[in-house]
């Protein structure tokens, strides 16, 4: 009798801890942590000297992505992200929030990057949380969270909480009271409760080895990762050194040698502008390796945006035509009505690069041509190709591209081995044509190579079935 009632009460016990277990492990809403944050966020700027000093400590203590100021406009005027300084956020719902003083949050894309003291920490596109609060008069303070970060902080400590363990305390003194109960089974609940102790053991033991094997496995994948890293660093250094090496010391001790005769020979006039002209032309050279470096070093530090607008296609095909007086043009696209979605000066930069890269390496002519379908089947594309696009194309007459060195042409540094260069243009033009959010295609034979560029359009299906 007792016994039962010993045991009814161990039961009670249990089922009082796995209850309370249980509410104390519910998830911790959201909105207790917007709450939360944004009033911290708004006493922290309220008290700093400036908006700018106060969203940058606001940051820090709230260890987020991003915060921001806006004003009634939905205007960012200060924000740990210096690209969104002086933009408009274009979610109508955040600008709903910034004009009325109200606390909204949504899961929404970034429509630009995020960066941190230079460093670009999340791509546009990307979705984060938003939470906007008004921080004072006509003022709204915006905070960026990440989605991952933000449902941790929803999960609670783990472990059993304090009032758990009084339970299953309450519990455990209820059966030592009913196995003192019990003295003719205590044999059997002595050896029982060995053996439990025995198989808990073990299975500890099995679950440390287990995670001792995970860790070490997953420490021997970050080394092979790290040393994969370390391997390509190193390569890019020394084709870079080697790059250096031959390219600016060509033309620099042609340019020193010049120099040194102008001042020690008496030379013909002829000769001597012959030399002068040597030397300007291995300055030049000079030059656009130098400029073509630091162009990359912007670009991998800063990235790289366009403002792309509608551009008619007849305007982007004659500014194609009078940048390119190297090439001849095969655009027949006369009536065509469709526009393009582009930067024309960038695309007449690539178009440009392009062209002058075939009469480097072999070409005797190069063509550039505008379609409203593609025609090349490309060995390799870099970008995404757009569903609707226009296609413009350069091709030579050049001996063609090495089939081995075709997949690294679009790498920075890479370059064949017979050929002169910095091993940087292909890996600008690509960025750039990725930045137009189109893609860039290559064919290639020993009878030459044809470089296609997909530029976003509309009115292209239209155009192609009318041609049909």
């Amino acid at each position: 009798m007792l016994s039962g009632i010993c045991a009814a009460l161990t039961a009670i016990a249990v089922i009082g801890a796995i209850v309370v277990q249980r509410e104390s492990s519910r998830l911790i809403g959201e909105g207790q942590i917007f709450l939360a944050d944004s009033e911290l966020a708004r006493d922290i700027v309220s008290r700093s000297g400036s908006i700018e000093l106060g969203v940058r400590d606001a940051r820090n203590h709230l260890r987020i992505e991003a915060v921001s100021i806006l004003d009634q406009n939905a205007v960012v005027l200060a924000s740990t992200s210096n690209p969104l300084v002086g933009a408009s956020v274009d979610d109508p719902l955040i600008a709903t929030g910034a004009a009325e003083g109200r606390l909204m949050a949504l899961a929404t894309a970034i429509n630009s990057d995020l960066e941190l003291d230079g460093v670009v920490s999340w791509r546009r596109g990307s979705v984060l949380y938003h939470v906007v609060a008004p921080v004072g008069p006509e003022r709204s303070i915006l905070l960026h969270y990440d989605v991952a970060q933000l449902l941790g902080r929803r999960t609670p400590t783990p472990g059993a909480g304090s009032t758990s363990i009084q339970f299953l305390g309450l519990a455990a003194t209820f059966a030592v009271l009913a196995v003192a109960v019990l003295v003719g089974h205590m044999r059997v609940a002595q050896r029982h409760r060995t053996i439990s102790r025995e198989s808990e053991i073990h299975r500890i033991n099995s679950l440390e080895l287990s995670r001792a094997n995970a860790s070490l496995e997953q420490a021997r994948h970050q080394a092979e990762e790290a040393l994969a890293f370390a391997e390509e660093k190193i390569r890019i250094r020394s084709e870079f050194v080697l790059m250096i090496n031959h390219e600016l010391r060509t033309p620099l001790t042609s340019v020193v040698t010049g120099a040194e005769l102008l001042r020690s020979r008496d030379l013909a006039d002829a000769d001597t502008t012959a030399l002068l002209d040597a030397m300007v032309a291995d300055g030049s050279r000079l030059q656009e390796i130098i400029d073509q470096i630091l162009a990359v070093a912007r670009i991998e530090n800063r990235g790289l945006s366009y403002e792309l607008t509608d551009v008619p296609l007849a305007e982007m095909v004659q500014a194609l035509s009078l940048a390119q007086p190297a090439a001849r043009t095969e655009i027949e696209l006369e009536g065509t009505t469709a526009t393009v979605n582009t930067d024309v000066s960038a695309l007449c930069l690539v178009v440009g690069s392009l062209v002058d890269n075939a009469l480097t390496h072999g070409a005797e002519s190069v063509a550039v041509g505008c379609t409203l379908a593609p025609g090349v089947e490309p060995q390799i594309e870099v970008g995404d190709r757009p569903a609707s696009a226009i296609y413009v194309t350069v091709s030579d007459d050049g001996p063609g591209i090495d089939p081995d060195f075709l997949p690294r042409i679009f790498e920075k540094f890479e370059k064949s081995s017979f050929s002169s260069g910095t091993g940087l243009g292909l890996y600008m033009a690509r960025m750039i044509v990725e930045a137009l959010e189109g893609s860039l295609a290559v064919q290639t034979s020993h009878r030459g190579t044809t470089f296609q560029i997909s530029i976003p359009a509309s009115g292209v299906r239209a155009q192609v079935e009318a041609i049909r």
